[in-house]
């Protein structure tokens, strides 16, 4: 014998009992939408048809009733107070990203960082290098660098050989330097353009001293050679923005002492006796650097003028020495 269920239980299952309907009314799944009778009868038929079907298709679209909550405007996702950082983890990777629908990160905060604690504490600020082009290293293994272009005029004075000088074009044309060369033999720089650059317009060979002013510009700044032998130019010709002007001289004598005291900046390989004396007091060096201008090695050099004199080495690579050659006088 099935025992009685609870009153409790009992209510729970009893379905409520529907509303009276009202006369005139039809209940639907939609909507309770109040139907016209038809209208008494009239000589026209098609006014009765349409009496009746205008209620019909008012109650076919209308709405679905529903007791759900009404949608309230809003933001996805929402966005984070405005007086503070997003909230989160200090030092560990972070919660995952916060995205929007369409997969975009959200808005950037002036002031706000995204990084932890620990990898800020990472961070290393690494000193900016000097400018200029690098000449080489001191003992210290710190950059030499050799201040060759820049919108005024700059001229430097080269005591050494052949080999210097293309040594220093060739770490010029990495900055994209276009060169003319004034030389009285043209067989020592036969080819070297073509080779080192495979262009045929990077470097030009002339025999006679060009006019000027001519200039350069700060993507391709112009540099003249001169390789005269003992002497610099006649005269010191115009220069013109971006525009640099190398004397070469292979061996310092008294007609070339004249270049190097008009030069701003002096770049020395080795030297012998009497050059280090011309050299000594035509820059007014200190005793001890003329013994050290006469014991450098063949890949190093000396930049004078540019602050204290400094001694470096050249730190040749190997495709420099490919297309320059080992270090030689």
């Amino acid at each position: 014998m099935s025992q009685p269920w609870p009153q409790e239980g009992a209510a729970a299952y009893q379905q409520p009992a529907p509303a009276p309907r009202q006369p005139g009314q039809v209940t639907s799944g939609r909507a309770s939408v109040p139907v016209q009778r038809p209208a008494p009868e009239s000589a026209d038929p098609f006014a009765q048809q349409q009496v009746v079907a205008e209620p019909v298709a008012r109650s076919l679209s209308a709405p679905a009733v529903t007791s759900a909550p009404l949608a309230r405007p809003g933001t996805y996702p929402p966005e984070r107070p405005p007086d503070g950082p997003p909230t989160g983890p200090e030092d560990g990777a972070g919660g995952p990203e916060r995205t929007g629908p369409s997969g975009r990160v959200s808005r950037l905060r002036i002031g706000w960082h995204a990084i932890p604690r620990a990898g800020l504490r990472r961070v290393t600020v690494t000193p900016a290098a000097p400018p200029g082009l690098l000449l080489g290293r001191d003992q210290r293994q710190a950059p030499v660098p050799l201040r060759l272009f820049a919108p005024e005029p700059v001229r430097v004075t080269l005591v050494g050989g052949v080999w210097a000088a293309q040594l220093l074009i060739f770490r010029a044309f990495s900055v994209g330097v276009r060169v003319v060369v004034v030389t009285t033999e043209p067989r020592a720089w036969a080819g070297f353009g073509e080779r080192a650059t495979g262009q045929q317009n990077r470097l030009t060979v002339i025999g006679q001293e060009p006019g000027g002013p001519y200039g350069g510009t700060a993507q391709t700044p112009l540099m003249t050679v001169f390789d005269l032998g003992m002497t610099g130019p006649a005269a010191s010709p115009p220069l013109g923005p971006w525009h640099t002007q190398l004397t070469i001289l292979r061996q310092l004598d008294r007609p070339g002492v004249a270049a190097v005291q008009e030069a701003g900046l002096v770049v020395l390989q080795r030297l012998g006796g009497d050059e280090a004396t011309l050299v000594a007091a035509a820059c007014r060096l200190r005793p001890q650097s003329g013994q050290l201008l006469q014991s450098m090695n063949d890949d190093m050099m000396a930049l004078i003028g540019d602050g204290d004199d400094r001694y470096l080495f050249l730190n040749q690579t190997p495709i420099e020495q490919q297309y320059v050659g080992l270090p030689r006088r």
